[in-house]
């Protein structure tokens, strides 16, 4: 089947957006209902991100989702999608078939739609990259740079579920952790207006706990206090050495959000209202830095708090 073909055949009846022009032309109309859109892209590489064998459904689903937790973290709504898809011949159409139905059902999950993208045929794997918009839900977008000192630290959901997974995955165990590493379940698009609404600043917990929580504190000129005690980790940690290592490897796609102390009962009514889980970790100081405490006293920082991504070869450490 070729490309037009393709296009036609799995992906323009998922194009029900106006401005999509049933993915026939090149560009597409943004809409904006109402209030600023944001935008954000993220990509998927196979041996970097994935393996080869993976479910191709769930690539699709991972594929969504970690452009949507950026979406919610800036207090907005999913909207409008652009996909690029590096397809290897050596994969059969019954794939594209199976990604372009998981592709399509998660994007209607999030009540966003596809406009337009990308074919391409790939000669080293398979590529994905999806940009994704989404709808402000206040008058602008929450971001990294607007935590106060005093403002309480919050995230959503656990940490360290995808850890669990490749450890279980490199140890060849047949686990259930291994389906959040190859689709991370992320709090509801509810979210976005407990963010919008409550949040001072906010990002998703993508590259590492401990790695994010300081970037958001730089980015708002301040330092941040971490209670690793407080961090609800993935089926509980032993000991200290277990936690810094959910707590730096990333993949979580959950939401920090840092907020007034103020907010603390409205955040905490709120979620319950939306069915997340919402923990309070920790909070923004005016001076620079991590300071990281357990419930024996402060903890010595690891010497890496996130995953890198100038790295090379982490195809071997994550997939």
């Amino acid at each position: 089947m070729a490309e037009r073909d393709w296009i036609k055949h799995y992906f323009a009846p998922l194009a029900a957006a106006p401005g999509a022009a049933a993915l026939s032309d090149d560009t597409a109309l943004m809409a904006s209902p109402g209030g600023p859109v944001v935008i954000t892209t993220d990509a998927l590489v196979e041996g970097v991100h994935f393996l080869a064998e993976d479910p191709i459904a769930g690539l699709a689903q991972k594929l969504v989702r970690v452009n949507v937790s950026d979406i919610l973290s800036s207090g907005a709504e999913p909207l409008e999608a652009l996909l690029t898809l590096g397809w290897p011949a050596s994969r059969p159409e019954r794939d594209l078939a199976a990604f372009a139905a998981a592709f399509g059902a998660e994007l209607s999950a999030w009540g966003a739609s596809l406009i337009g993208g990308d074919t391409v045929s790939s000669p080293a794997g398979l590529f994905l990259s999806l940009t994704l918009t989404g709808t402000c839900l206040g008058p602008e977008p929450i971001r990294r740079s607007g935590a106060k000192p005093g403002d309480d630290l919050w995230v959503t959901g656990e940490i360290g579920a995808a850890r669990r997974g490749f450890l279980a995955r490199a140890a060849g165990l047949d686990s259930p952790w291994t389906a959040y590493l190859r689709a991370p379940v992320l709090p509801p698009r509810a979210a976005a207006g407990l963010v919008a609404q409550l949040a001072s600043a906010a990002m998703d917990v993508s590259d590492g706990l401990l790695g994010d929580a300081l970037a958001l504190a730089e980015a708002s000129g301040c330092g941040a206090e971490i209670r690793l005690d407080h961090v609800p980790f993935a089926g509980g940690v032993t000991g200290q050495a277990e936690a810094l290592d959910l707590a730096t490897w990333g993949d979580d796609y959950q939401l920090l959000l840092a907020a007034a102390p103020s907010h603390r009962d409205l955040i905490l009514s709120q979620a319950v209202s939306i069915g997340v889980q919402v923990s309070r970790i920790g909070r923004i100081l005016p001076e620079s830095g991590l300071v990281l405490l357990d419930q024996t006293g402060r903890v010595n920082l690891p010497e890496t708090m996130a995953f890198e991504h100038g790295r090379i070869g982490m195809s071997a450490t994550r997939p």
